[in-house]
């Protein structure tokens, strides 16, 4: 990127631009290369003029929320990284009557633990199985995050969407989502941002609420490695059955490739255990593949995304 574009595209946000900035400071696995520019997105107003900015120079760019679903090449990005700030992290709750149901609309950056937190402490029921994944509400849109059987998609009502052509809102009825996925993401006009959603929720005693957010922020704490850089699960569980088990059956738990290694605590979690780069892990996960492949005839696909 010439001096001419950084200079257009700091004038564009009221945050300073990070020039070749290192990703992996942005990343749960503490792993990536620098990016071009990553920018925070402070005011909901700068995000559509820079989104047009972008397209217009043919400026490659891709927005992270908390990294914690992400791998990104050594190499890094050569492009823009967007985070969403101050302006994408408010939370609206719509108390205007005394139905059961309640809209919370949310900012694309706002944090789930956050969210679930607000939503006990207000009474609104729906988003407990959120309380403890470390991610954004935009992020979890995407990926249609869940946990203990339940999808964000089930509660959301609508979306904000931004592009380099403005904002529109979609109905929930015209979004098509699947198993850790939003299948018509790219269907809407360029690449959209997920600047707010909008879900519907139940009202409910906040102590009934607080039990559940606890029995299911215990059982993570058991079932799940705490403290290390992980990314979550790697792998989407198969049809009736589930990744960590196939690939503890392969023999793989505590494998390591470099500095990548199966969790030994459940082996649907690599960990970067000191200095593993990209090209560790990617290693590391087509073993697993390949071996779970010949083992079971099951193509392990991975939950996590790629940058």
């Amino acid at each position: 990127m010439n001096d001419s574009l950084r200079k257009s595209l700091a004038a564009l946000v009221s945050q300073p631009v990070k020039w070749d900035c290192l990703l992996s400071r942005y990343t749960s696995f503490s792993i990536g290369g620098p990016a071009d520019a990553v920018v925070l997105v402070d005011r909901r107003e700068e995000l559509v003029p820079l989104l047009s900015f972008l397209e217009r120079e043919n400026i490659q760019w891709r927005v992270i929320g908390r990294g914690t679903n992400l791998l990104v090449k050594d190499s890094g990005f050569a492009g823009v990284i967007l985070i969403l700030g101050k302006d994408f992290r408010s939370i609206f709750c719509s108390f205007e009557d005394s139905s059961a149901s309640v809209d919370v609309s949310v900012g694309g950056g706002c944090s789930l633990v956050r969210l679930s937190r607000n939503c006990m402490e207000s009474g609104l029921a729906g988003l407990e199985f959120v309380s403890a994944i470390p991610g954004t509400a935009g992020g979890a849109v995407i990926m249609n995050a869940g946990a203990w059987g339940a999808e964000i998609s089930s509660v959301i009502e609508n979306l904000t969407l931004a592009s380099c052509d403005g904002e529109q809102v979609v109905e929930r009825e015209n979004l098509n989502f699947g198993y850790r996925s939003w299948h018509d993401f790219h269907a809407f006009s360029s690449k959209p941002v997920v600047a707010e959603v909008t879900f519907r929720l139940e009202r409910e005693e906040p102590e009934q609420i607080r039990e559940r957010n606890s029995t299911l922020r215990r059982k993570r704490k058991v079932n799940q490695p705490a403290g290390l850089a992980t990314a979550g699960s790697f792998f989407k569980n198969p049809p009736d059955d589930s990744a960590g088990r196939l690939i503890e059956a392969s023999g793989f738990k505590g494998a390591k490739v470099g500095g990548a290694e199966v969790s030994e605590h459940h082996a649907n979690f690599l960990i970067n255990n000191g200095g593993a780069t990209a090209a560790d892990m990617l290693g590391l996960m087509d073993r697993i593949q390949e071996k779970v492949k010949k083992d079971s005839g099951i193509n392990l696909e991975p939950e996590v995304h790629f940058i």
